[in-house]
């Protein structure tokens, strides 16, 4: 259970598709077929191994994006600030409308534990920023031509949402 995620992200790497793709697919298997064959006990110390692994990694992506952010010779002159704030804006309206459509659907299908509009309003505040966007920029910076505009917006905008709504969201709730 601890290693099955690792090796699909190394295979995945090898065959040069989305490792991180690979271990979300990786994961909801392993949640569906692997989990109920597993003991109670089990199944306590593998939350607890996982709650580690993800606080450690969370705290090293974050010290990523920070030291990816300063750090290096980005090119800012390229890129402008009608780019950023455009990517803000942008990212915060698909997010919203990500947000409110993957309700509806949701509410759709329920009658108790609805999401409400209060509810999706957190879920908008508070949803990943980060450490998907900063991975999938790393690989666009090799990759393509504009791939460091792409790297440094991505830094930037994480920085900003992180540092705005995760100083706010906590008043907010």
């Amino acid at each position: 259970m601890m290693f099955c995620p690792w090796i699909s992200y190394l295979i995945a790497e090898g065959l040069e598709l989305s490792g991180i793709v690979s271990i979300l697919t990786n994961g909801v298997v392993l949640k569906i077929y692997a989990n109920p064959n597993i003991s109670k006990k089990s199944k306590k110390v593998l939350k607890l191994g996982y709650e580690t692994f993800a606080y450690v990694f969370e705290t090293i992506v974050f010290l990523f994006l920070g030291i990816g952010l300063t750090a290096f010779n980005h090119p800012f002159k390229k890129m402008g600030w009608g780019l950023c704030i455009t990517t803000i804006v942008n990212l915060n309206v698909a997010r919203a409308i990500n947000v409110l459509i993957c309700s509806w659907l949701a509410n759709r299908s329920r009658t108790n534990n609805r999401i409400h509009g209060k509810m999706q309003f957190v879920m908008w505040m508070a949803g990943l920023r980060g450490a998907m966007a900063y991975a999938l920029a790393l690989k666009a910076a090799i990759a393509l031509p504009m791939g460091p505009v792409i790297l440094i917006d991505t830094l930037i905008y994480a920085f900003i949402t992180i540092l705005f709504f995760g100083s706010i969201l906590n008043p907010v709730i």
